[in-house]
């Protein structure tokens, strides 16, 4: 039976820390200790391991990789819903219909990222806007790619099977249009989950693509890191928008530096891109 009280020490703290930020970016608030410690205990518990040295030893191992992701997933909060904010697909609905409209009209690939998509209601919505926003016959050149560190979201958003009272109130009519229902249960019919790819991907890390994108949502993630992961991050997401192309971030988040990134304000928490 493990101690939860003296389950970390300072070392042991530090040790957390250092790999969490290693792997992902995240910064942990050294004033969180209980909070870590009980995401610790239980994840030693899930493992069944014997003690936290025992824990360590599992995640230099290279079974310890699958068990990174489950730490640093348990450390921070999956929180998510369809139409989340949803000045931000007003946004995007008005990016597709004036912005780039020509463009699409030309036949030109559209590309949006929902840079945390968790399990996956982020790209559903914009799929949805998306699919409002452009003409039927042009619905294939969008492009939507959700990412998310975590596998498990990863998986449950490829599912794509979601419970109906997960749509937001007054959404329902929107719903109908794109999904299909079963039960309790709906999942989104074959010409919207054809607009989105779900990868894992540590933003933190190396993006292995070289597109620029339209519109990229970038919610909430940056919350989790100190200020020079988030400086650097602002200025990778901002060198991957196409001029006049916007990004969307936290009602909690901003980015300070935004002329020297090239963009300027355009909505609640929404940059673009002008230079």
């Amino acid at each position: 039976m493990i101690n939860n009280k003296k389950l970390l020490s300072k070392k042991d703290l530090l040790i957390i820390s250092k790999i969490a930020k290693k792997i992902s970016g995240i910064h942990l608030d050294q004033n969180k200790k209980s909070t870590i410690q009980s995401v610790i205990s239980r994840r030693i518990r899930e493992v069944n391991a014997e003690n936290i040295n025992d824990y360590f030893k599992l995640m230099e191992s290279r079974e310890g990789e699958y068990e990174k992701d489950k730490m640093i997933s348990a450390l921070t909060t999956n929180v998510t819903s369809f139409f989340r904010e949803k000045h931000h697909f007003d946004y995007l609905h008005k990016l597709l219909c004036c912005d780039f409209h020509a463009d699409i009209m030309r036949e030109e690939g559209i590309r949006i990222w929902s840079s945390a998509c968790s399990s996956g209601e982020e790209a559903y919505s914009a799929a949805m806007t998306a699919a409002e926003a452009v003409n039927y016959s042009h619905i294939k050149k969008i492009k939507i790619l959700g990412t998310d560190i975590d596998p498990e979201m990863i998986r449950r958003a490829q599912d794509g099977i979601y419970f109906k009272n997960n749509i937001p109130k007054n959404f329902l009519e929107k719903f109908n249009k794109f999904c299909d229902f079963s039960g309790e249960e709906f999942y989104f019919s074959r010409n919207i989950k054809n607009l989105v790819l779900f990868k894992k991907l540590n933003i933190t890390g190396e993006w292995p693509f070289q597109s620029k994108f339209h519109a990229i949502f970038c919610r909430n993630v940056t919350i989790y890191f100190d200020k020079k992961t988030t400086d650097l991050l602002w200025r990778r997401l901002s060198s991957r928008l196409h001029i006049r192309g916007e990004i969307y971030i936290g009602h909690s988040e901003r980015i300070t530096n935004f002329e020297e990134l090239g963009l300027r304000p355009v909505g609640i928490n929404a940059y673009k891109k002008v230079v």
